[in-house]
């Protein structure tokens, strides 16, 4: 079936009228760059392996209503079966963090306190390569402790740790601090007072402390979220305590801080967690297009993510691939084409002016299946979007080491799902 949004009557009335649009407007557009990515499987991938603090869940992710899955191996020796999560392997060759377009799966990582150096080792080239990549293709990035200071380039006399993430373009600090707690005043300008008050005075008192750090320099474009608040001696106090940096408008935003509001359930502290995870979900990326569909031309997408063709690649689990079109004055008879294998399920959308999103999409075909096919006999001219969204996803079962997948057998689902999609008017 074809579903219409609830401006879809006035919306009909209006493609049936000439708009006087000329080809060469139509031409000359461009997709929209500032639009949101909304594309991804869940909200939170949440890494807690090898030698960090391994948890369950995260209270403030809990309490906001995010979806989460975690990898929680404890021992070097597991490395390697660690990073199948991370890395991947042969059922999954992105690992679970990107899809198989290189696109992120989750909106955000998070990684907890532990040891740093440790973490980074067991990760491995491929796995330091694979988080690198799912920041810089959109997806956010939240650190606590060593997950903060893993991020940077290094600290203290060491600026350059090989096994390190360098996506801080700076090294850190530690604070030489261990079991304490601390104060932390929140900047009067700081982000985080658009989700919280803390108590009206800006100030939150006896956040845990263990060996933590803070950056060593701002690098341009970075923000300050709050500072230590901690006299009794060192060099941590009034230094930052949280901090946040977005390259441009393509990578996701990092937040990062050296102690540890992670792990409380109620109160000020957790919402200071809960304001990092929506201060760094509300920096991901943007919605990018794959290409232009042109009249009577069907688009292959069936490239396997080795093949280093993104804009042809396969679809994943709960994916969306965004195509444009230039719709031009006159055409009728507009026919939408989505082919997909046997087994799977997918929906087609349209929309005119932006993204086609299933809650702003202009035409949705729902029908069963992989199979779609609907006809606009007049469109007005212009850029369009089409939306092409897989609707299969694996079973996730949490277990002690991480959620497993099942079910992933449908169509080699984790390394993408091949379609054609097609438009084309008289």
């Amino acid at each position: 079936m074809i579903k219409l949004n609830k401006w879809a009557l006035s919306f009909m009335a209006m493609l049936l009228v000439s708009t006087g649009t000329q080809a060469a407007d139509v031409k000359s557009s461009k997709p929209l760059e500032n639009v949101p990515n909304r594309s991804f499987y869940k909200d939170v991938f949440f890494d807690c392996g090898i030698g960090l603090t391994s948890r369950d869940t995260l209270p403030a992710v809990k309490m906001l209503g995010l979806s989460i899955e975690r990898v929680a191996y404890d021992e070097m020796s597991d490395a390697s079966e660690q990073n199948k999560f991370i890395a991947g392997d042969d059922s999954d060759w992105n690992g679970r963090l990107l899809y198989p377009d290189g696109e992120p799966r989750f909106k955000m990582i998070f990684i907890d306190g532990g040891s740093s150096l440790t973490h980074g080792t067991s990760l491995g080239e491929a796995g330091r390569r694979r988080i690198r990549e799912f920041y810089n293709a959109g997806g956010s990035y939240v650190g606590t402790c060593a997950g903060a200071i893993l991020a940077s380039q290094g600290f203290d006399g060491n600026p350059n740790v090989p096994n390190y993430l360098h996506i801080w373009p700076a090294p850190f600090c530690h604070t030489e601090k261990a079991k304490i707690y601390t104060g932390m005043f929140i900047e009067n300008k700081s982000p985080l007072l658009k989700y919280y008050d803390f108590g009206g005075d800006k100030y939150i008192a006896e956040v845990r402390h263990n060996q933590g750090n803070f950056p060593g320099d701002m690098p341009k474009g970075a923000e300050v979220l709050a500072r230590y608040d901690y006299k009794e001696g060192g060099k941590m106090h009034n230094k930052p305590s949280v901090s946040a940096y977005k390259k441009d408008n393509i990578t996701g935003r990092m937040v990062l801080c050296g102690s540890h509001p992670e792990e409380v359930t109620e109160g000020e502290r957790r919402d200071l967690a809960a304001g990092m995870i929506k201060y760094a979900l509300d920096g991901i990326g943007m919605t990018k297009v794959k290409g232009y569909l042109k009249n009577g031309e069907s688009r292959v997408m069936d490239r396997q993510s080795y093949e280093r063709q993104p804009e042809f690649t396969r679809i994943g689990d709960l994916q969306v691939h965004h195509f444009a079109v230039e719709i031009p004055q006159g055409a009728r008879d507009v026919t939408f084409n989505l082919d997909g294998p046997e087994g799977t399920h997918f929906t087609l959308a349209v929309c005119k002016d932006t993204y086609a999103y299933d809650d702003v999409a202009d035409f949705v075909s729902t029908i069963e299946g992989a199979k779609h096919q609907f006809t606009l006999p007049k469109m007005k001219a212009g850029l369009w979007y089409v939306a092409v969204k897989c609707l299969d996803c694996p079973e996730a079962v949490n277990t002690a080491t991480g959620h497993i997948y099942k079910n992933t057998e449908v169509k080699d689902l984790l390394n993408g799902v091949p379609y054609t999609v097609k438009v084309s008017w008289k």
